[in-house]
C-alpha cells in the first residue's frame, strides 16, 4: 500500500469526493414559515440534507463519489495502475454532477430555500470534475510527474 503511487489528478479528485461525501449531510435546503395543519400552526423552519430532499440527485452523487475513489484506492494498493477510462468517466460524471447542482442553486424545488451545503457540494462537485480531467491528462501524456 503505496499512497505515492496517486497521480495528482486522482488525487484532487479523491480528496474533492471524500469531501463531497461529508458534506452531503450538511443542510442544502431549508423550508421556513407557519404551517397550518390541522388547524393548528406550526413555525419554524426545518433544514434538509441531500440525502433528506426526496431529490435523485443524491444517488447520482453517490455514484460520482464511488466512481472517483475507486481508482485512487486501486491505486494505492497497487492493482490499478493508469486507468484512462475511469479518469474519463469521473471527469465527465462529475462535470454533469456540477450542471445538475448548478440548475439546483437557479431552480431551488417548491418552498424550498438554499442552504449552505448546496454551494459547497457545488465547489467540491467541481474539484472531482476538475481532478478527473487532470489525471485523464496525465494519462494521456504518459508520464508521471
Amino acid at each position: 500500500m503505496d499512497a505515492n503511487r496517486l497521480s495528482q489528478g486522482q488525487l484532487v479528485a479523491a480528496v474533492s469526493a471524500i469531501a463531497l461525501f461529508i458534506i452531503s449531510f450538511l443542510p442544502w435546503f431549508d423550508i421556513s414559515g407557519a404551517v397550518t395543519v390541522g388547524g393548528t400552526t406550526i413555525g419554524g423552519s426545518k433544514n434538509f440534507n441531500l440525502w433528506e430532499a426526496e431529490n435523485p440527485l443524491d444517488i447520482y452523487l453517490l455514484i460520482v463519489i464511488l466512481v472517483a475513489l475507486v481508482p485512487a484506492a486501486l491505486s494505492v494498493l497497487g492493482d490499478g495502475g493508469d486507468a484512462p477510462m475511469a479518469s474519463m468517466a469521473t471527469a465527465l460524471l462529475a462535470g454533469i454532477g456540477t450542471l445538475l447542482i448548478l440548475y439546483q442553486v437557479f431552480d431551488t424545488p417548491g418552498d424550498l430555500d438554499r442552504k449552505i451545503g448546496l454551494f459547497l457540494g457545488l465547489i467540491a462537485c467541481a474539484g472531482v470534475a476538475v481532478g478527473g480531467y487532470l489525471a485523464m491528462q496525465e494519462n494521456v501524456g504518459g508520464e508521471r510527474y
